[in-house]
């Protein structure tokens, strides 16, 4: 009996080891069935019910526009005549002269060469917006047309420092026609004993 027993003892152990490899393979099984279905729902499927497979988008780069000229539109005819312009005024004298030297002085001045005065009616009344101007010698302006002021004054810049030259001076119309002769002067660089600063007043013919 006792020798049953031993036998029986002896051979138990054994069968216990086909338990654990059924085990282990059960356990494969579980972990094979796992990662099918995760391939089929996270493959199989979406491509059945047509999804589409995400692409890689490329970066669209956007051009700066190059502006092109647009032309201005065309405006209507209208029968306005233009403004009228006068011409630049020419060097010339004038036998019916509106206004008349009346007298003329001189100083020397380091900071500007040029001309300055005023310009009087028939009664001695200061004139204003009467046009000066000065000639170089070849009949070519020297200065713009500057008006007299309230006060019938006037005063061109030639430079901002002694300059010599022959300069005539002469007074305009409105439409730039000569108002008076032409009288010439002369400037020099000398400040001591020359001309740098010369006044010329004038006087509206009666």
């Amino acid at each position: 009996m006792s020798q049953i027993e031993q036998l029986n003892g002896s051979q138990g152990n054994p069968r216990r080891n086909p338990n654990r490899v059924y085990i282990l393979i059960a356990a494969i099984l579980v972990v094979v069935i796992v990662v099918a279905i995760i391939l089929l729902v996270t493959q199989v499927l979406p491509t059945q019910r047509g999804e589409p497979e995400p692409t890689e988008v490329a970066e669209e780069t956007t051009s700066t526009p190059v502006p092109t000229f647009t032309s201005p539109p065309t405006s209507e005819p209208t029968d306005t005549p233009p403004p009228f312009t006068a011409s630049a005024p020419v060097m010339k004298d004038t036998d019916t002269p509106i206004f008349d030297f009346e007298s003329a002085g001189a100083r020397p001045s380091v900071q500007w060469t040029g001309f300055f005065g005023q310009v009087y009616d028939t009664t001695g009344s200061p004139l204003r917006g009467i046009s000066v101007i000065l000639w170089y010698r070849d009949g070519q302006a020297a200065s713009p047309i500057t008006q007299t002021n309230e006060d019938g004054y006037y005063e061109i810049h030639l430079a901002e420092a002694p300059l010599a030259g022959i300069w005539t001076i002469q007074l305009l119309t409105d439409d730039g026609e000569p108002a008076s002769k032409l009288f010439t002067f002369e400037t020099d660089e000398n400040t001591e004993t020359g001309i740098q600063q010369i006044q010329v007043m004038w006087k509206q013919i009666p």
